[in-house]
């Protein structure tokens, strides 16, 4: 169907078009346009976007506008016959080019349109045609295009393999959608999901929202890890009265002796300081010790620590630095509520069960509930977790995992140390060999490492305003235009725009419902009584 024509292309990338009259209603902002390929005909129709639609009259010049003083005036023309709003109106269009479909993805032409070339309006099978991905692996359904009852499909290989990020505004929606993927990937692959989740609202995925056998296949998919001795009361209360069922979850413990060096000097460091001379004794006794999986008592643990800080301390300075040292280590291990020393371990009547990281590794989701601890001890636990799967995928490379990490900025900040950011960097740059998948979540795109987010090479995003924010985004995410940027700022609350190697082409879409509940709330004010107080 042709709804105008070309009359302004000075660039390959974008060209203005005259919108027929009688199709004006169906030409907006997002509206999806066709060309006849004018570079190569071998291949089909070239695809363009709008991204801007006005309205033009060419009588309301500045002589005329200096006129329409009051409505008097306007209603004079009229009774002379001259409707001005209508007599000399035109609808012009601009629209971005997506180009021309070469196998899987999007050729961008060389050169621009002719002017008065047609324009077209694709029919929803022809543009479904363009839009699909690859029919080969697993596609991912997470909405439909706006506006349209077309599927929007994601490529779940390109999406896991190459990572992806999900940035928005606070509220924006960020949860929800990551849900959506979530509940996707678990449907369409046999792939272990594991989520950092700092607020507890993922735990939400385990109560079905429909009533669909989709939605309690997901939902008896979730296991839910909660740090051996953090009290949970305030959010199981919570849970129990919002969804009606109790929260069912796993209390897990770490054993101490699996902490890298450098986890456990950071923690040291954090809480209690160390000198130099603890650090190096620590570094020495530590090589000694290796990295033992066996779980022994808090006592047995320290003389081991003792004997081999004790083959290299000489002197009686450096025999109280060890005393001091072993003192901190003792503290840290009693004091921190992630740690478990001896089988059989308990918080209240609840068994605390050692983290066996081959669990996670199983096809299921696992959320791994951070929000009873602070931010150093969910960065080192994030540190511990992640490195082990790492190493864990390393051995068994034909079973790719996915992870997604809520609060990223936390984790791999831009700024300043985390002793999680050489884990998630590690990760992003290297997992896609070993099938570890990475999601990284976030409000802050601009806080979040820059080695971390420019790996992510899908970009979800929801509403985002902040113009530092926006401004960080154009310099490290690949795929997204001016235009795109421009659409990112005035995103509705249910839409996204996707851009990225896991859609063939910038994706403008409705996000679907969710199978799942979703834990995320944002309260509101109660409205205060109208009863007069004295």
């Amino acid at each position: 169907m042709k709804i105008g024509v070309v009359i302004r292309a000075q660039s390959p990338r974008a060209f203005w078009f005259r919108v027929f009259d009688n199709v004006e209603d169906r030409v907006n902002v997002g509206t999806f346009v066709t060309l006849d390929n004018y570079e190569n005909r071998a291949y089909g129709q070239i695809l363009a976007r709008v991204t801007r639609v006005i309205r033009h009259n060419y009588l309301v010049d500045d002589r005329v506008i200096a006129q329409l003083g009051s409505e008097d005036v306007i209603n004079t023309f009229r009774d002379y016959g001259i409707d001005i709003q209508y007599i000399a109106q035109s609808t012009l269009a601009r629209a971005s080019i997506i180009g021309y479909r070469v196998g899987t993805r999007f050729s961008k032409p060389l050169k621009p349109p002719k002017p008065m070339d047609f324009v077209y309006l694709p029919t929803e099978d022809e543009l479904g045609k363009l839009l699909r991905v690859n029919n080969d692996g697993v596609r991912l359904v997470i909405g439909s295009i706006r506006s349209l009852s077309i599927p929007a499909e994601l490529d779940a290989n390109k999406l896991v393999s190459h990572h992806c990020a999900i940035l928005a505004a606070t509220g924006g929606g960020k949860s929800w959608l990551a849900g959506v993927i979530v509940e996707e990937l678990v449907l369409r692959a046999e792939i272990p999901i594991i989520i950092i989740d700092p607020h507890g609202e993922y735990s939400a995925m385990q109560v079905p929202k429909v009533l669909s056998d989709d939605a309690k296949y997901v939902a008896g998919l979730v296991r839910v890890y909660v740090p051996g001795k953090v009290d949970t009361t305030s959010l199981d209360e919570y849970f129990r009265a919002r969804f009606g069922v109790e929260r069912r979850y796993v209390r897990f413990g770490i054993n101490p002796r699996s902490l890298s060096l450098r986890l456990m000097e950071g923690l040291l460091d954090h809480y209690y300081g160390l000198t130099d001379a603890q650090r190096r004794i620590l570094e020495e006794a530590w090589q000694y010790m290796g990295m033992d999986n066996e779980l022994t008592g808090l006592d047995e643990f320290l003389n081991d620590l003792e004997k081999s800080g004790g083959k290299v301390v000489k002197g009686y300075g450096n025999e109280l630095a060890l005393s001091t040292l072993l003192t901190k280590v003792k503290m840290l291990v009693e004091n921190r509520p992630f740690f478990i020393t001896r089988p059989g371990e308990f918080y209240g009547n609840e068994p605390i069960r050692l983290l066996d990281i081959n669990d996670l590794m199983e096809y299921g989701i696992h959320v791994l509930d951070l929000s009873g601890l602070d931010l150093i001890d969910q960065q080192a636990l994030v540190a511990l977790i992640l490195n082990n799967i790492f190493r864990v995928s390393t051995m068994r490379r034909d079973r790719p995992v996915f992870i997604v990490v809520e609060e990223a900025h936390n984790y791999a900040p831009s700024v300043g140390l985390s002793l999680s950011t050489s884990t998630l960097i590690k990760i992003a740059r290297e997992g896609r060999k070993f099938g570890v998948g990475l999601c990284i979540i976030s409000q802050r795109p601009s806080k979040v490492h820059q080695d971390v987010l420019s790996q992510c090479l899908t970009q979800v995003f929801k509403r985002i305003i902040n113009p530092v924010d926006l401004r960080y985004v154009r310099n490290v995410v690949e795929f997204i235009s001016d235009e795109d940027l421009w659409e990112v700022r005035v995103l509705n609350e249910d839409d996204a725009l996707v851009t990225g190697l896991a859609v063939s082409m910038p994706l403008p879409i409705k996000v679907r419902d969710r199978l799942t509940e979703h834990g995320g709330i944002t309260p509101t004010l109660t409205p205060r009584s109208s009863i007069t107080r004295v």
